[in-house]
């Protein structure tokens, strides 16, 4: 960000933005990976906003570039998993995963985050999840240039999450932050009450992507919106 004029010499301020699609919090289209997706544009703005279930997966996520797999994620789901599917079935279509790595933001351990299988993306898919959400880079291992990769590990990233979700039409929100204040929002007050989540992007025409100001609540608490 620069400044373009100041109130002291123009009477009033003005700054020029320049950044990438996929700055900070940001959501991905499927045109991120697919030149015959969706792009932003092209997408009901209803699928940005609404109940999402929390999986707290930080008991999977301590170990540098931990695979978590889909027993992982079911267990974790546990009674929530049966809450989750179609929004025209009156079900929840949001997961956001709660992996705790976010703690790491401006570090290089960040690149070092968590990731997923390809059978959890596979298996939200075709319960009928419409958005998933990582406190990471990325819900697909992060591979830098010139990283030296050990014994048995794949040479190259592979991208599963995001081939199988956005080659669904789905959506991929990634570098969220505070889901577990989200989770824990109200207290006793909370309960079993809903969370809401609008993970809304910038409107850019044809865009593969576009950052988001994400917040969430839940609901019939006041006073608890939390920004992610």
């Amino acid at each position: 960000m620069s400044s373009v004029c100041t109130v002291p010499a123009d009477g009033y301020t003005v700054h020029a933005l320049s950044m990438g699609t996929h700055t900070g919090t940001h959501v991905d289209a499927p045109y991120h990976f697919f030149a015959d997706g969706k792009t932003l544009d092209e997408i009901d703005l209803a699928c940005f906003l609404g109940r999402a279930v929390i999986v707290d997966v930080r008991h999977l996520a301590l170990e540098r570039k931990a695979e978590i797999g889909w027993t992982d994620v079911e267990s974790a789901l546990a009674a929530k998993l049966s809450e989750i599917g179609p929004r025209a079935e009156g079900k929840i279509d949001i997961v956001l995963f709660w992996t705790g790595w976010d703690a790491h933001w401006g570090t290089e351990n960040y690149f070092a985050h968590p990731y997923f299988a390809k059978q959890v993306a596979e298996e939200l898919r075709d319960s009928g999840v419409g958005l998933i959400g990582v406190d990471t880079l990325s819900p697909d291992e992060t591979v830098l240039p010139g990283e030296v990769r050990g014994e048995g590990m794949r040479p190259e990233p592979q991208f599963d999450m995001h081939g199988v979700f956005l080659g669904a039409g789905r959506l991929i929100c990634e570098n969220l932050t505070n889901l577990g204040r989200l989770a824990a929002a109200g207290g006793d007050r909370g309960g079993d009450s809903d969370v809401w989540v609008s993970l809304m992007p910038l409107s850019i025409k044809s865009a593969d992507g576009a950052p988001v100001r994400a917040y969430g609540w839940r609901n019939g608490v006041t006073g608890q919106t939390r920004c992610l």
